[in-house]
């Protein structure tokens, strides 16, 4: 009993020791992806989505995924969709600017795509939502496989942006969506 004890722990430790610092891992293998997120977060419920963490001193500084059927069968990867600029126009034109007041801006910002080891894309954008003064950074990271759409979405308030903009780039590009069980 305690060889396996000092097994688990030896091997706890080393996967923690390839984690940048300051950050853990969210692994969700019923669902299949794991992200990063800074060690100070908590895990929040919500009935929305997949999986919501945050900082507990700042709501706003968090990040969710979520999970949809892909809208049809056939699609294998999120270039069906079209470019990574050519979806994040899209996501910004139908998904946020119906629910913006006329005055707001939206600038699409880094629209790029990469590939994971396993062969899984993924498209991340920044868009900054700017209304009334106020501005706010949402990054988003999409990605589809097995009939599912999966979306990371971040973000900050653009006065605490440059504090984490690097943090929150570790979170978008450590999503993976090629976890199994």
């Amino acid at each position: 009993m305690a060889v396996l004890l000092v097994v688990l722990l030896v091997a706890c430790g080393r996967s923690s020791a390839n984690l940048p610092k300051g950050f853990q891992e969210y692994r969700d293998v019923e669902k299949g992806f794991a992200l990063l997120y800074p060690d100070n977060w908590a895990f929040q419920l919500d009935p929305k989505g997949a999986v919501r963490l945050s900082d507990p001193a700042d709501s706003t500084y968090q990040v969710s995924v979520l999970i949809a059927d892909a809208p049809r069968k056939d699609v294998k990867d999120i270039t069906v969709f079209g470019s990574p600029k050519q979806v994040a126009e899209r996501f910004a034109n139908t998904a946020l600017k119906k629910n913006l007041p006329p005055s707001a801006k939206v600038e699409i910002l880094n629209p790029k795509q990469r590939k994971d080891t396993n062969g899984f894309i993924y498209y991340s954008f920044e868009i900054i939502l700017a209304n009334q003064g106020k501005a706010n950074h949402l990054m988003y990271c999409l990605s589809v496989t097995k009939g599912k759409v999966y979306t990371l979405v971040t973000g900050s308030s653009a006065v605490n942006w440059l504090d984490r903009q690097e943090r929150l780039y570790k979170i978008v590009d450590s999503f993976d969506v090629g976890i199994k069980g």
